[in-house]
């Protein structure tokens, strides 16, 4: 379809995928909305199968650079949209096909069953920042890939190795073999965040918001630590949790 052609169907087949996509039904691709996040995708190298602007927006910054822009009548684009107040832009993407063989050196954090998709992209955006070789979800984990936890990690996903879907077991032993020392961050823990040596590489486990790491779990883990707190505060929210103690991590790394 050329640019001057608008899609004025809500039946109309690249519609209905972009649809299927944001909803999760197809595995291989990715729902990416706004224009800060379509061109972080374009930026990060991103292959782009379609990029879908609203008619009254236009083609507009970086997507001028695709010859497979679509537009589409504004009011059947915002049926297309997973966000209140759409900017007109949407792209689908080949989802990144990480592995745990593109984990560099150094620490890695560990999400177990984290199941808010805006808390799990936040802690990809911290994790990048704070300069961590990669994310690791369990299963039964948020995908980091849905719409909201794309929103939330501002485009983070995009560079930084996200894993998905693996055993915990199974990575306790890899991060032993990868001579990782796995640290729970868990309110049971005996150990400040910052009596820690975190010049030592690291598996950084989270559990759920809901219900964190159990016995089982929390007894095949090297260290527990915890982020001491005053006036009867129990705990505080993951990714702020997992931002002071990355900034710890990287404070003691530079210093």
């Amino acid at each position: 379809m050329h640019p001057e052609e608008i899609i004025t169907s809500r039946d109309n087949a690249k519609l209905k995928l972009v649809r299927s996509v944001r909803d999760g039904r197809e595995d291989a691709l990715i729902f990416i909305e706004g224009f800060r996040l379509v061109d972080e995708a374009i930026r990060s190298g991103l292959e782009i199968d379609n990029i879908f602007l609203s008619a009254d927006v236009g083609i507009a910054g970086r997507a001028t650079e695709l010859d497979s822009s679509t537009l589409v009548e504004p009011k059947i684009f915002r049926s297309l949209s997973d966000t209140n107040n759409s900017q007109g832009i949407i792209a689908i993407a080949r989802r990144p096909a990480w592995t745990l063989d593109d984990i560099s050196d150094g620490s890695v954090v560990m999400l177990h069953r984290v199941n808010n998709p805006s808390n799990l992209g936040a802690v990809v955006r911290t994790a990048e920042a704070a300069g961590v070789a990669g994310v690791i979800t369990t299963m039964g984990a948020a995908d980091a890939f849905s719409p909201k936890a794309l929103r939330a990690s501002m485009g983070s996903s995009f560079r930084l190795p996200v894993i998905q879907g693996l055993s915990f077991d199974d990575l306790i032993e890899w991060a032993r073999n990868r001579q990782l020392v796995s640290t729970a961050a868990d309110i049971s823990g005996n150990l400040g965040y910052t009596d820690v040596d975190w010049k030592v590489p690291r598996l950084l486990v989270f559990g759920s918001e809901a219900h964190g790491l159990d016995d089982r779990d929390l007894e095949l883990i090297d260290e527990k630590i915890v982020i001491r707190m005053e006036n009867e505060v129990e705990s505080l929210n993951l990714a702020l949790s997992c931002g002071i103690i990355l900034f710890e991590a990287k404070r003691q790394r530079m210093g």
